[in-house]
């Protein structure tokens, strides 16, 4: 502890430390109790959750084996036994996985009722089955309907069976339904079970996280007690000694005598520092008393500095003569380095004022200008110090130093007294000289340099930097041409690269140059970076990289890029898909040759998403127009073959021409739902426009459905009636369709709610259904031709994709609008606005 004390920082660092290491143990302790006991929850949630998930699974897999098991003994097809045997295997996985790990009591009655059923049902009752319709297919049992007695006369059957095909101890008839209720009632038992578990792992996990809060809250009381125990006791001590020693300090700096300062207890820098300006404070006063003495010395000393300060300063005054000279020489130079370095800049093009300026200030000019020629007239000018006025003088007097400069061909000086008063109020002599600056090829003039002197002549020095600037202007001004024609051309190339509407890449292979046009921009932004601007990209193989970074399958985009590079152009195009498959681009790459050599390859991008789209939704459409039809005409084909190849009483007959007669109706409809679409879309398609209340042509199709299915129930409110000039087929094949869509996609039936009403001016149509709902991501493109929603639900239901777009068609024609709103699980909502016609008295409706 003594050490500790010696010295301030260690007394800092050891209340830092016992704080940091106090602190850390806890920290670490909370922070290891806290995952250990988030992991064992984590572990207990995903157990739970994997029994959960497989119990509905087995669950499933029994109602799919009931459904399969009945299509087998009705139609006896050898893939239907195939999916049976797969749902066998998957179900006796299941089970056996719950007798393995079945650890609560509801789990192992359930995996012992499961694997009880199992051996029943597939043990006996399937290969009994199986030679039922074995029988049926080889023509030794011919019958429509599954007899027990049949069943009785199998082999297997005699052991199970009495002569009048009832069950032995029993009287109850086999059938292709199993009694699985006992088992739904164990797996909801179990589910329970499995929810109030997760429940309680919950609650258990809340209790220790509020546990770890009250550690950390117990950690920060502590820390705060520490500082208020230990910190602040040993900063008051110090701040007081400090101060002590600040107030001495400016007593002793004022010139007061101080008393000795009182050491400190423990012995550390303060203890050190104390004393040290104890003796320091004692050395001053006796050195005061020496010093005043010596100052009497010092000043003799100072009188004799003064003398030789007086000498030193007229040695300044020809230094300082020489270092303007310097200087000046400096700055001529700077302006001969400066010049020198604008004209031979490619950026000379806005440099001219800088470039007069510096000639004038490097002649010592007053004045000056350079004035641009062309054939005949002076072009345009740029001046230093001179007005309109006199530039338009010097342009216009043939007689002046510039027209004998242009006309000779060569530089021209002169000099001359002028007596007026400007711009000097006194006569003086004014120096002028003119240098044409010609073109190398042509010996044409195209450009002078005029400046003006007032004090004294140019003298040969200052005449040979202007020529020498002159050669130098004549070459920049020629560059400067070119560099203008270069940038004409590169902008047109532009202009017409801008103009394709496809994204077109064009790499230079002398120059390694890249130019892209817009429409690679628009198409693609991300291979844009923060140094780039629209049209152009630092390097390919940047630019193909970013672009790679978005391409679904980048493998054989980056192979067919490798071989454009190495300069190896592929015959075929490629196409790939970018961004999750929401667009399409074909690739392909041309040689670009100019008298017939190879400079550059043209790389083009086209976006081909609509065409892959549209060969996307026909393959869908012929494959659900093919399901679609399939499914009627095996009903019509099947029973038409009853009635020709058996006798069949009138009562079957009545009910097999029924259901051929129904199913025929749906190939209808589906037939006219395509030919509407194909009218609507060349505009063929006729409509008999009439004055008709659409609330009771509404009622009409509403009692019609209502009539037809039991499990929805449908409710109807209107406030009309209401007129609207309309199609009247088109209208009731509008709601038609909605109706049925509601009803369709209410599986689990619920209420179908219809309201019309006038709205603004407008007859406004709601349908709501409580049915499965409709994504968001599918809204935009919910009205296209043959798009359906894609998942379980839906292709469970099945269809055309055709309705909407149709009833989409029919709204647009009877200038309407139609908006759909949905949640997931919640229903949907179609709201449909048509101009109304005549508006008369409220009624209302309710059905």
């Amino acid at each position: 502890m003594k050490w500790i004390n010696q010295k301030i920082g260690r007394q800092l660092m050891f209340a830092f430390y016992m704080v940091f290491i106090a602190l850390s143990l806890t920290s670490a302790i909370v922070y290891t109790y806290t995952e250990r006991k988030i992991d064992q929850t984590n572990a207990t949630f995903d157990d739970l959750r994997e029994r959960r998930t497989n119990a509905n699974t087995l669950a499933n897999e029994w109602t799919l084996v009931q459904s399969n098991v009945k299509s087998y003994v009705l139609f006896g097809t050898p893939e239907i036994l195939d999916t049976i045997k797969a749902n066998q295997r998957e179900i006796n996985r299941l089970t056996t996985w719950f007798e393995k790990n079945a650890i609560y009591e509801q789990g192992k009655e359930y995996a012992v009722a499961t694997r009880t059923l199992y051996d029943d049902y597939f043990g006996t009752a399937l290969p009994l089955l199986t030679e039922y319709v074995a029988g049926k297919t080889d023509g030794s049992i011919d019958e429509t309907f599954l007899d027990p007695k049949t069943l009785a006369s199998l082999s297997n059957g005699e052991n199970l069976f009495n002569e009048n095909g009832t069950l032995k101890g029993s009287n109850s008839q086999l059938t292709t339904d199993t009694d699985a209720a006992g088992i739904d009632t164990l797996l909801t038992d179990y589910l329970t079970l499995i929810q109030n578990k997760e429940t309680e792992a919950k609650t258990n996990l809340l209790g220790e996280m509020r546990v770890a809060q009250f550690i950390w809250l117990s950690n920060l009381v502590v820390l705060i007690i520490i500082l208020l125990l230990l910190v602040r006791p040993f900063i008051s001590r110090v701040t007081k000694q400090v101060n002590t020693l600040s107030r001495d300090s400016a007593l002793l700096a004022s010139g007061e005598d101080i008393n000795t300062i009182p050491l400190p207890k423990r012995q550390d820098e303060l203890y050190i520092l104390t004393t040290s300006f104890n003796r320091m404070a004692t050395s001053i006063a006796d050195n005061k008393v020496h010093m005043l003495a010596k100052n009497e010395e010092l000043q003799a000393q100072q009188e004799e500095l003064v003398a030789q300060q007086e000498e030193l300063q007229a040695q300044q005054e020809e230094l300082e003569e020489a270092l303007e000279i310097t200087l000046r020489s400096e700055q001529h130079l700077k302006y001969r380095n400066e010049l020198t370095e604008t004209l031979a800049s490619r950026e000379t093009l806005t440099a001219y004022p800088e470039i007069i300026e510096k000639l004038v200030a490097i002649t010592h000019s007053e004045i000056g200008a350079l004035l641009f020629l062309d054939q005949h007239d002076v072009r345009s000018t740029i001046e230093y110090g001179m007005t309109e006025e006199m530039v338009g003088q010097l342009v216009k007097d043939d007689q002046s130093l510039f027209h004998r400069a242009r006309v000779l061909k060569r530089p021209v000086h002169s000099s001359k007294q002028v007596a007026h008063d400007s711009p000097l109020p006194y006569p003086y002599y004014m120096y002028e000289v003119a240098v044409p600056i010609l073109d190398p090829n042509e010996e044409q003039i195209i450009a002078c340099v005029y400046l003006v002197r007032y004090r004294d002549a140019f003298t040969p020095e200052q005449m040979g930097d202007i020529l020498s600037f002159s050669h130098q202007l004549s070459l920049s001004l020629m560059r400067m041409g070119i560099y203008e024609k270069m940038m004409h051309e590169k902008n047109k190339t532009g202009q017409l690269l801008n103009s394709i509407r496809e994204a077109v890449v064009y790499i230079e292979h002398e120059s390694d140059e890249l130019l892209v046009n817009e429409p690679l921009m628009k198409l693609f932004p991300e291979v844009q970076t923060e140094y780039q601007d629209d049209s152009n990209l630092s390097s390919f193989r940047q630019a193909m990289s970013a672009l790679s970074a978005i391409i679904d399958e980048p493998e054989p985009f980056e192979q067919y890029i490798e071989q454009i590079v190495e300069q190896n152009l592929p015959k075929d195009s490629l196409l790939v898909s970018i961004r999750s498959h929401s667009a399409y681009i074909q690739i392909y790459a041309e040689k670009i040759q100019i008298n017939q050599v190879w400079v550059g390859t043209m790389l083009v991008l086209r976006d081909v998403t609509k065409e892959t789209e549209a060969d996307r939704m026909k393959e869908e459409f012929v494959s659900t127009v093919s399901h679609e039809l399939r499914t009627p005409l095996s009903s019509i084909y099947g029973f038409t073959e009853l009635m020709l190849n058996r006798e069949i009483d009138p009562p079957k007959q009545r009910k097999y021409l029924t259901t051929i007669h129904s199913e025929t109706g749906r190939l209808t409809t589906l037939v006219n739902d395509f030919l509407d679409v194909q009218r609507m879309e060349s505009s063929e398609q006729r409509y008999q426009m009439a004055t008709f209340d659409l609330v009771q042509l509404a009622a009409e199709l509403i009692d019609f459905h209502d009539a037809s299915h039991t499990t929805h129930e449908l409710s109807f409110e209107a406030v009309g009636p209401i007129m609207i000039d309309a199609d009247a087929e088109k209208i009731k094949q509008l709601l038609n369709n909605l109706l049925s869509n509601a009803i369709k996609y209410s599986p689990d039936g619920g209420n179908v709610a219809i309201r019309i009403e006038n709205h603004d001016g407008f007859a406004e149509i709601t349908i709501r259904d409580q049915g499965i709902g409709i994504p968001q991501e599918a809204m935009s493109k919910l009205f296209d031709k043959f798009y359906r929603v894609d998942n379980s639900e839906t292709r469970k239901i099945g269809g055309t994709g055709l309705g909407l777009s149709i009833c989409k068609e029919i709204v647009k024609h009877h200038n309407g609008t139609i908006d759909v709103e949905s949640t997931i699980g919640a229903g949907s909502t179609f709201t449909i606005r048509f101009p109304i016609a005549v508006i008369s008295t409220i009624l209302t409706y309710e059905e």
